[in-house]
């Protein structure tokens, strides 16, 4: 009779424990510029410590320029994530670190202006990725060919696409009628004009993030800023952005926090500003 209760109280330990090991995860995503060019401190110092005080779970970047598999394996080992992976060590990679083994990686260059890792750690799916800067017709591109391919191998559930898609959301589209975006890629276009940065040369391309939203993703940081009119600010402090956090419907559920991060670092270090969202464990 002892035998049996020590074997029940052993299968209720067994089944209540992945409950109790399930903890809140933090999603971080920066763009540090060109390999946070502006850390001069040995092996990134600032910013590693920077992150570190971030705890996060999982850390999306982009531009790691110049950064090697095995350096960036020691700095994310130094924010406390001994799993890494670098899209390419050369241009403008795409990274992922985690606290968590990283899992099915899949590492997309081929026709795209950056390429971007697509893989699974702590049991999420994640898309790492950097739209082409200069053509609103690549970035349409490439955002429909990952969508495509992520509904192909059925992975469209639970999953995250972050990173910067240098291209604006249709939900912030009022926030450009001022013009003054338009002015501004109508100058640079004068200075590089083989780009193509409008749609005939006077039209935003609001239809990139379009595709992800129709895709049935959700802009994690709007449905929060939606959600807390009074937290709205400091969720979302400028209403132009082109850096986004977008997870899966099925995940909304899990959604508690996030924000863009304006600190005194993050106002000296990158031209971009991180954002962050927690999720609640599984249930």
């Amino acid at each position: 009779m002892k035998r049996l209760v020590f074997y029940i109280c052993l299968l209720q330990f067994a089944i209540a424990f992945p409950a109790m090991a399930q903890k809140e995860v933090k999603i971080l995503c920066y763009n540090i510029l060109e390999g946070m060019t502006n850390d001069s401190t040995p092996d990134k110092q600032e910013f590693v410590k920077w992150v570190k005080n971030q705890k996060p779970t999982i850390f999306a970047i982009q531009e790691a320029n110049k950064f090697t598999k095995e350096s960036l394996a020691k700095m994310a080992k130094g924010w406390g994530h001994p799993y890494s992976v670098l899209l390419k060590e050369q241009g403008y990679p795409v990274a992922l670190t985690s606290k968590y083994p990283i899992e099915d990686v899949k590492i997309v260059l081929e026709n795209f202006h950056h390429g971007y890792i697509q893989a699974k750690t702590n049991g999420i799916n994640f898309i790492v990725l950097h739209l082409s800067p200069h053509r609103w017709d690549k970035r349409r591109w490439e955002m429909a060919t990952i969508l495509e391919s992520l509904k192909l191998q059925g992975i469209e559930q639970n999953s995250v696409l972050l990173g910067d898609f240098n291209a604006f959301s249709p939900l912030d589209s009022t926030s450009y009628r001022d013009g003054k975006d338009v002015a501004r890629f109508q100058e640079l276009l004068k200075k590089y004009p083989k780009n193509n940065y409008l749609i005939n040369n006077k039209d935003i391309d609001f239809q990139t993030i379009q595709y992800v939203l129709d895709a049935d993703y959700v802009d994690a940081l709007k449905a929060l800023a939606t959600a807390s009119p009074a937290q709205a600010k400091t969720i979302l402090p400028s209403p132009r952005r082109i850096d986004f956090i977008y997870i899966s419907n099925d995940m909304l559920g899990r959604l508690k926090g996030g924000q863009f991060i304006v600190d005194d670092f993050t106002k000296v270090y990158s031209d971009h500003k991180p954002l962050f969202i927690t999720l609640k464990p599984k249930s």
